[in-house]
C-alpha cells in the first residue's frame, strides 16, 4: 500500500503557504494557537453553510493583538428564500405590543434578513460533532424615509407613539453583512474581548456577469440535464471553479451538498465530467485539468466503489506544479462518502 501525502503539505515553502500564521511567545501557547485556528474556522463554515453559503476560502492571521480573518464565500440559490413561503411585510407596533400589518407586498425572490440570537450563534461553539438546529428570527430595522414616516404617524396620530419595522430587504447585501455581523459578535465573545478582531470578506461569485455568453452556449450543450435541479447551480458554480483560483474546497462542497440531495449520483457525475471538459477546453479558463475521486455506496448499491473523474493533465507528483487539493466525508443514509478533488491550475 502506498503512503499517501497530502498536496497541499507537500508543495510548502514551494508555491504553498500556510493559512494560519502567528508567533507563539511561549511553548504553551503553541496548541492554543492550534485550538482557535480550528475552531474558528469550523464555526465559520457551519454558520455559513446554515445561510445557504459555501465557504471558497480562508485565512487567519495573528498579528500581536489583532486577529485578521480573511473570508471569501460563494452565494449558492439556497441563500435566498422560497417567495411564497415569505413576503415582504411593513409591521407598525405599539408599546402594549400590539402588532398591525400596512404593507404586504411580494416582489419574487427579494431575500429576507435572518439572523441568530446571541444565545444560540455561541452554541455552535459547543460541539462540532452533535447535529445543531438553530432558529432564525428578524433582528434589523431598515431605514424608512422621513416622508414614510410622517404619513404612517399623520395617519395614527390619535394613538400611541408606534415604532417601525420593516420585515424585508431589497438587496442581498443586507442578509450577508448581518450574518458577518453575528459572526464578529461570538467571535468577539470567543477570544475574551482580549484581541482585536478584523474580519474581511468578499464574495467569489459576483463577477460572473461577463461570462453569460459563455454560459449560455454551455446550458445549450448540455440540454440533457435541463430538467436537474443541480443544472443552474452547478453551472454558475462550476464557471467560478474553472475562471478563479483556490477552487478545490469550493468544487468539493459543491459534490457533497448534491451526493446528500439527489439518489441518481452516476447522473449527476455524467453532467459534472461533461460540464469540466467543456469549461475546462475554453481560452479564458485558468486551469490545466481536474481530478475527482469519490467513494461510497453510489446509487445506493449494497458495496461501494470508487468513481474517479479526470479531465486534462493532473501532474500529482509534481512539485512544480500548482496545485489546490481538498478532501472531505459526508454521511446520510447510504453511509458515508469520501470526495477528493485535484484542482491543478496554468
Amino acid at each position: 500500500m502506498g503512503q499517501k501525502i497530502n498536496p497541499t503539505i507537500f508543495r510548502l515553502g514551494v508555491n504553498k503557504t500556510w493559512k494560519t500564521e502567528f508567533f507563539e511567545k511561549k511553548n504553551h501557547e503553541l496548541p492554543l494557537y492550534v485550538f482557535k485556528d480550528l475552531e474558528i474556522r469550523n464555526y465559520i463554515e457551519r454558520v455559513l453553510e446554515t445561510y445557504g453559503i459555501i465557504l471558497h476560502d480562508y485565512k487567519q492571521h495573528y498579528n500581536g493583538s489583532t486577529l485578521n480573518l480573511y473570508v471569501s464565500y460563494f452565494i449558492t440559490p439556497d441563500f435566498v428564500i422560497d417567495k411564497k413561503e415569505f413576503s415582504e411585510k411593513l409591521v407598525i407596533i405599539n408599546t402594549n405590543g400590539e402588532k398591525k400589518v400596512i404593507k404586504k407586498s411580494t416582489y419574487g425572490t427579494k431575500p429576507l434578513n435572518y439572523f441568530y440570537s446571541e444565545k444560540e450563534a455561541i452554541a455552535l461553539f459547543n460541539t462540532s460533532s452533535r447535529p445543531y438546529k438553530l432558529k432564525p428570527y428578524l433582528d434589523s430595522i431598515c431605514n424608512i424615509s422621513t416622508g414614510q414616516q410622517q404619513k404612517l404617524n399623520s395617519s395614527y396620530n390619535n394613538k400611541k407613539i408606534w415604532d417601525l419595522i420593516v420585515m424585508g430587504f431589497d438587496c442581498v447585501n443586507s442578509r450577508i453583512d448581518g450574518v458577518f455581523s453575528q459572526v464578529f459578535k461570538v467571535l468577539d465573545l470567543f477570544n475574551n474581548n482580549s484581541a482585536n478582531i478584523v474580519l474581511n470578506f468578499c464574495c467569489a461569485n459576483k463577477d460572473l456577469h461577463p461570462f453569460k455568453l459563455t454560459q449560455e452556449k454551455v446550458f445549450m450543450s448540455l440540454q440533457k440535464f435541463r430538467n436537474t435541479p443541480f443544472l443552474k447551480e452547478g453551472i454558475e458554480l462550476l464557471f467560478h471553479v474553472v475562471y478563479n483560483s483556490n477552487s478545490a474546497n469550493l468544487l468539493a462542497k459543491f459534490i457533497a451538498f448534491q451526493l446528500k440531495k439527489i439518489k441518481r449520483h452516476k447522473f449527476f457525475l455524467s453532467f459534472l465530467k461533461q460540464s469540466l471538459t467543456i469549461l475546462s477546453s475554453s481560452s479564458l479558463s485558468k486551469i490545466k485539468g481536474i481530478k475527482i475521486a469519490i467513494k461510497g455506496r453510489l446509487n445506493g448499491v449494497p458495496r461501494a466503489k470508487q468513481k474517479i473523474i479526470t479531465v486534462g493533465d493532473v501532474p500529482v507528483q509534481s512539485i512544480s506544479a500548482k496545485l489546490d487539493y481538498s478532501q472531505i466525508t459526508i454521511h446520510n443514509s447510504n453511509g458515508s462518502y469520501g470526495i477528493k478533488v485535484w484542482v491543478v491550475e496554468k
